[in-house]
């Protein structure tokens, strides 16, 4: 009966997310997938929780690597890391909660033997995968709103799958990344990503639009993420 639930439930999410934005796991995918080396982050919300849960669900695949699944199956959503050990799966799901915040769930890590069980499980069950934005998922929530107006609100960045690397850390200077706590977290072209608590005055923008000769794009996260990543460039990193 479980099955048969978890089935139909399914069938309303493909009749929901119009647009290509969920397919069902094929074998082609399922092979992909099923590798010794997996960890899976089993998110199980309540049945109140269900939509939410498929919203939360996108904003999910937009913030792991685009080498990673996020799937759906009945009030269930799985992301599978592939080439993650369990201490790796940990890290996402510490981050995972504030992408929950609205709903009601319990989260469980699975590797190794009981990871593969899980995942054939759900091929089985017919589960959805919550397919990227585009080919390359970007890891930041980028508003649509134009960034003109002093009242718009920054975009969010709920978290990172990994530190940013050496080769962006080296773009921004660490001594101004302390002074007005803020950290790149990408770039792109001429556009240099920067993660702050809150927007900062345009003038010290176009100081570091001169010091690093890039645009900016300001994003907002919590001030523990911005103590964890210069935490990380101190110790890691040569500064």
């Amino acid at each position: 009966m479980g099955l048969k639930k978890n089935r139909l439930m399914a069938e309303d999410l493909k009749c929901y997310w119009r647009g290509g934005e969920v397919e069902r796991l094929s074998d082609h995918c399922f092979q992909q997938m099923d590798n010794d080396q997996i960890a899976l982050v089993c998110i199980h919300g309540a049945t109140t929780s269900h939509m939410a849960l498929v919203r939360a669900a996108h904003r999910m695949r937009a913030n792991v690597r685009t080498t990673d699944y996020v799937l759906l199956s009945g009030s269930s959503c799985v992301i599978v890391l592939p080439q993650t050990l369990f201490e790796g799966a940990q890290t996402v799901a510490q981050r995972c909660h504030i992408l929950l915040a609205d709903i009601e769930y319990e989260l469980q890590i699975v590797s190794g033997i009981a990871a593969q069980i899980r995942l054939r499980q759900l091929y089985e069950d017919r589960a959805l995968v919550v397919m990227p934005a585009s080919e390359h998922a970007t890891l930041v929530l980028r508003s649509t709103l134009s960034q003109k107006r002093e009242t718009d609100t920054l975009p969010y960045l709920a978290f990172l799958s990994s530190y940013p690397p050496y080769e962006v850390l080296h773009l921004f200077p660490y001594e101004l990344a302390c002074r007005y706590r803020c950290v790149p977290v990408g770039v792109e072209r001429s556009a240099l990503t920067l993660a702050l608590c809150q927007r900062l005055e345009q003038e010290i923008i176009s100081h570091f639009c001169e010091v690093t000769q890039k645009e900016i794009f300001q994003v907002r996260c919590e001030a523990s993420m911005i103590d964890d990543m210069l935490s990380y460039w101190h110790n890691a990193v040569p500064v």
